[in-house]
């Protein structure tokens, strides 16, 4: 198959309409800059491993995220004003949303250097979200180690073909595929766990139910839905749209192009802690989440010289999607933002 090399700014095909264009990096098949971790000079490395070093008083965060939860509650359930009630919801779910991206932390053995004390960290920081840390675990390194491959667990793109039904896939995904995972981290978790793993998601998930039943026996319905069923569903719609973003719409082959950041704000960065730095994490899991965001200065001219897919938000990031969805075809290759595609003259 015939490809073009990326840095040479490929022409248009003639039959490639403008609206295509606009939407997508490339039309066909494009070799990308042989780029990867090998590609660091020695200076980049020396500035890369200390940023590995675990600081780990800064997964105090932990209690500051569960006291923010319980300002939620205290806001949702206090007061008759429906600003409040909603503001409170959403408060609770963004501090849900943060606490599940440290049991990722906790995943990668970044919350503590001692062992168990990590694995219970990350354990208490899955169960308001419904989920069992090992049993992700036992998949999502699966994912690191085999990203975007064709039995990647965690890719998309392996569900359907190209075109209409992926399209479909994806907007179930944007919608609802939280909830699918919560059940499908079950069975494909325990089916690739060993036996000492399976043995913790089966005590995990007791967790998980025991706190379930014990909330809806020990408080009214109406509170458990304030305080914890509707912010977890604010938290399962950020998910949906964080998971998205981070390998959406990537090329498979390269580090650089199969996963992407979203730098997003302040805000985010804070109740993501940093996960929005994923094409940083991919690279490097080893680094914590306080560290990557550093790490994406470091790597900045790879990153540049890759066109990997660093957008400024996740509004432009949906808005480039649902340009490309709209459209009814996915693209062959990167979905990259604007100032990428206008770099090389698409």
């Amino acid at each position: 198959m015939t490809t073009e090399v990326l840095s040479q700014s490929p022409q248009v095909s003639p039959n490639v309409t403008t609206r295509r264009q606009n939407i997508y990096f490339v039309d066909r098949e494009v070799e990308l800059p042989s780029i990867d971790r090998s590609s660091f000079s020695k200076r980049q490395m020396e500035m890369i491993k200390p940023l590995q070093q675990l600081e780990t008083w800064k997964n105090w965060k932990i209690l500051l995220l569960f006291g923010l939860w319980a300002l939620g509650i205290w806001l949702s359930l206090a007061s008759s004003s429906m600003l409040l009630i909603l503001s409170g919801i959403v408060l609770s779910g963004c501090s849900m949303t943060g606490l599940t991206v440290l049991m990722h932390e906790g995943c990668h053995q970044l919350l503590s250097k001692n062992k168990l004390i990590n694995r219970w960290l990350g354990v208490v920081c899955g169960i308001p979200a419904l989920v069992s840390m090992s049993a992700y675990r036992s998949i999502h390194l699966v994912h690191h180690s085999l990203a975007r491959s064709e039995i990647d667990p965690d890719d998309i793109e392996n569900t359907a073909p190209k075109s209409i039904p992926l399209v479909l896939v994806y907007y179930v995904v944007l919608l609802a595929g939280i909830y699918i995972y919560l059940v499908t981290v079950v069975v494909s978790g325990y089916r690739h766990a060993n036996s000492k793993c399976r043995r913790r998601i089966v005590v995990e998930f007791g967790l998980i139910v025991g706190a379930i039943a014990s909330a809806f026996w020990l408080l009214p319905a109406a509170v458990v839905l304030k305080a914890w069923i509707f912010p977890l569903l604010v938290a399962g719609q950020l998910a949906n749209v964080r998971g998205l973003a981070e390998h959406g719409l990537t090329t498979a082959g390269n580090p650089f192009s199969e996963t992407r950041t979203v730098v997003s704000n302040g805000f985010v960065r804070f109740f993501m802690s940093n996960l929005n730095y994923h094409l940083e994490h991919h690279l490097y899991p080893a680094t914590p989440w306080y560290n990557l965001r550093k790490l994406h200065a470091v790597i900045e001219p790879e990153r540049i010289a890759s066109s990997a897919s660093i957008y400024s938000g996740y509004l432009p990031f949906l808005w480039d999607f649902f340009k490309s969805t709209w459209a009814g075809i996915l693209p062959d290759k990167s979905l990259v933002p604007p100032h990428v595609r206008e770099q090389y003259g698409r």
